[in-house]
């Protein structure tokens, strides 16, 4: 009943972007199925505090996920994006809105590009997320920071970038400034401290929720906008170096019935992404930032925590192949609030993916995971609080495009 129900929905988002298909549209999308062996604890998406995206019980034959991008051009200088996203669990809403923006870059007269985006949509900041749909192009599963940015985070509000083009004038490379307003992320910082980090390919849509109990994300509570702002310098597409300061502004005091408490969450992140040649990818990204929730007033029994994130890769390109190996170290400390055990997670983890492109459409991906974490609330659920977990994915992907010009997932990658 589950596999036709999803496939019901695959088939809807097809038959949509099929139907409006003309050279206004573009559009991208991949049916992912994939079999899962995994060992360790229930996952929490299913109710436990796992870091991994599937558990014993959640192995076998699997669809990982099935998305639609489409750029719709409104103008010679305004496109429409939208990204659709259906996943294999129980979430609300089978098919989901993930992004819907409008984007705006108005026609240059010199070495200055500018660039307005308004909607919802990531924020750019992920190094490993480059495909269409904010798909990881090197692996199947993200790093633990980029996962965590997939699952709490999305600008709801606007954007505006300034690009100066120097490597075409002669100089050492392009340098954009951004800076963003957004509203309805108050409640960004209620997983990270009651799960600690992650490691799985599964965000949250804008209407939809992860775990069981169902946390969602996109709420406003108390009418205060959040920003961030960063610094990107980039040399053609070889060197690439991102710093970004994000604030959500929220009121640790305020709370809503439908969104529960708001999450004051700030954090600064940095980043580089170094292809020496056109086989080799290296990349290197860290965050650190803090979480409170409670009155300032409350003093002491104020809940605050800090969190870090980091993770290094290294990905090999020849022909049809690709190897990517990485390293994960992240971890939180709670500084004060709460009885209880802690919530203070050490932990690391080992990704290995191997890629291959049959051709333009079909690809399989094999990723091996090994997280070992400690995390002191498990043992509220009378699970170790020190805990070993691995899991294998081989994944079959069919991925499609028609309209216009390529681009994205097939047709190249992208740089938000």
């Amino acid at each position: 009943m589950e596999a036709r129900r999803y496939a019901a929905c695959l088939m809807a988002i097809l038959w949509a972007g099929f139907a409006t298909a003309d050279d206004q549209l573009n559009v991208v999308g991949a049916f992912d199925v994939r079999w899962v062996h995994s060992a360790g604890e229930l996952s929490y998406l299913d109710g436990g505090l796992g870091t991994l995206r599937f558990d014993p019980d959640h192995e076998g034959l699997r669809l990982g996920r099935a998305f639609m991008a489409s750029r719709l051009r409104l103008s010679d200088i305004v496109t429409l994006h939208t990204v659709v996203d259906a996943y294999g669990d129980h979430d609300r809403n089978p098919v989901d809105l993930s992004e819907f923006w409008v984007d705006v870059r108005p026609f240059p007269t010199n070495a200055i590009r500018w660039r307005a985006r308004v909607g919802a949509f990531h924020m750019p900041v992920s190094l490993e997320n480059r495909g269409a749909g904010w798909s990881d192009v090197y692996s199947i599963t993200p790093s633990a920071l980029n996962t965590w940015l997939g699952e709490e985070f999305r600008t709801i509000g606007a954007e505006l970038e300034v690009r100066w083009l120097g490597a075409s004038s002669g100089y050492l490379g392009d340098v954009a400034l951004i800076a963003a307003a957004y509203a309805w992320n108050d409640p960004a910082g209620a997983l990270i401290a009651d799960r600690g980090f992650a490691i799985t390919d599964r965000p949250s849509t804008l209407f939809g929720g992860l775990g069981r109990p169902p946390i969602t994300f996109y709420h406003e509570m108390d009418r205060k906008p959040g920003y961030y702002a960063g610094l990107t310098w980039r040399r053609h597409d070889r060197l690439e170096i991102r710093a970004l300061r994000y604030d959500n502004r929220a009121d640790p005091g305020a709370s809503t019935a439908a969104g529960g408490g708001a999450w004051r969450t700030r954090f600064s992140s940095f980043g580089a992404r170094l292809e020496p040649t056109t086989r080799w990818t290296f990349i290197a990204q860290y965050i650190d930032g803090d979480t409170a929730i409670g009155a300032e007033s409350l003093g002491y029994d104020q809940f605050l925590m800090r969190y870090h994130a980091a993770f290094g890769l290294a990905s090999l390109e020849w022909g049809r192949e690709r190897l990517t190996a990485r390293f994960d170290s992240f971890g939180t400390h709670q500084l004060r609030g709460f009885f209880g055990p802690p919530s203070n997670e050490t932990a690391h983890a080992w990704t290995a993916a191997w890629t291959h492109d049959f051709d333009d459409h079909w690809q399989l991906v094999t990723e091996w995971i090994r997280v070992l974490s400690r995390f002191p609330p498990r043992s509220l659920f009378a699970q170790p609080s020190s805990l070993p977990e691995t899991q294998t994915q081989i994944s079959a992907r069919y991925r499609f495009q028609f309209g216009g010009r390529a681009w994205g997932l097939i047709g190249g990658l992208q740089n938000n």
